[in-house]
């Protein structure tokens, strides 16, 4: 159980890292931190470089292969047939960082279906 234990928590890790690399991508993509929420916008600008697309898009990818990483020492503890599902609240995850830190609408049809998706993973897991 301790193993399998230590699976998960690497998973949810991988999970976690991969919500933030497709916020970077985003802010990257967009051409810099203009599309952050206000609040966290005027914190991020004070960082060095932060007005440059592609130190956004870098970090997304580094995070992208730290994600690879934990992922993949995620498998070593749990079957796929349980580390793959757990990877879908990745989705849970990008919901919740872009709408609070994009300020992006999700709308309530949108947050019931990553609420099955939040149930589907520990349904998965237990």
């Amino acid at each position: 159980m301790k193993a399998e234990f230590t699976g998960i928590i690497l998973a949810v890790a991988a999970v976690v890292v991969e919500s933030v690399a497709q916020l970077l991508l985003k802010v990257g993509a967009a051409g810099g931190p203009a599309i952050i929420a206000p609040f966290y916008r005027r914190r991020v600008e004070r960082l060095p470089g932060a007005a440059s697309a592609k130190r956004w898009i870098g970090l997304g990818l580094l995070a992208y292969g730290l994600e690879i990483l934990l992922y993949t020492l995620a498998l070593h503890y749990l079957d796929v047939s349980v580390a793959f599902p757990l990877g879908s609240l990745c989705f849970v995850g990008v919901a919740l960082l872009s709408s609070i830190f994009l300020g992006e609408a999700v709308g309530r049809i949108r947050w019931i279906g990553v609420s099955c998706i939040l149930a589907g993973a520990i349904c998965v897991t237990l």
